[in-house]
């Protein structure tokens, strides 16, 4: 009993750490000229994704990002997640940031929050009635319609 208390502490305490620690990707890699240790950089690449990028590039030099799509195992939505860290062109910059996360605040030291007051209800919109043209004499009811040009009541000839 008393070795798996200390073995949930220590597995919280280890989660805690890894959660705080968590490393981001800064930087920028290009596609055409990163090494296989650049490219595992690349959040969700591992060795599998690696090997597919290293064989189209070498068939086929990258010309844009989007060509990362044609891979195997790699999608546009995927691609649309990774573009802010890919290029074709350049240095490779990119390199994992370790930054430890803001500690958390007790409930009872937050902040109370504010209350805001709710809208007021917006009147109801009432349609404009524009008054009608008047009627020359003979004139048919139907042909108010009539006046706006480009509208016609036979198609024309």
């Amino acid at each position: 009993m008393r070795n798996s208390l200390l073995l949930l502490g220590m597995l919280a305490l280890f989660s805690e750490q890894a959660r705080a620690e968590k490393a981001t990707l800064e930087g920028v890699i290009n596609l055409n000229t990163a090494s296989p240790e650049e490219l595992r950089l690349i959040p969700g690449v591992g060795p599998a994704r690696v090997r597919n990028i290293l064989a189209y590039r070498k068939a086929h030099p990258f010309r844009t990002v989007d060509e990362l799509a044609r891979i195997k195992g790699i999608g546009r939505k995927t691609v649309r997640h990774w573009r802010q860290h890919l290029a074709v062109g350049g240095p490779s910059t990119a390199q994992k940031v370790v930054r430890p996360e803001q500690p958390t605040v007790p409930a009872e030291q937050q902040p109370k929050p504010v209350a805001v007051a709710k809208p007021l209800p917006r009147p109801p919109v009432r349609p404009v009635v524009l008054p009608r043209p008047a009627l020359h004499r003979g004139e048919p009811v139907h042909a108010l319609r009539l006046h706006a040009p480009g509208v016609h009541c036979l198609p024309p000839r």
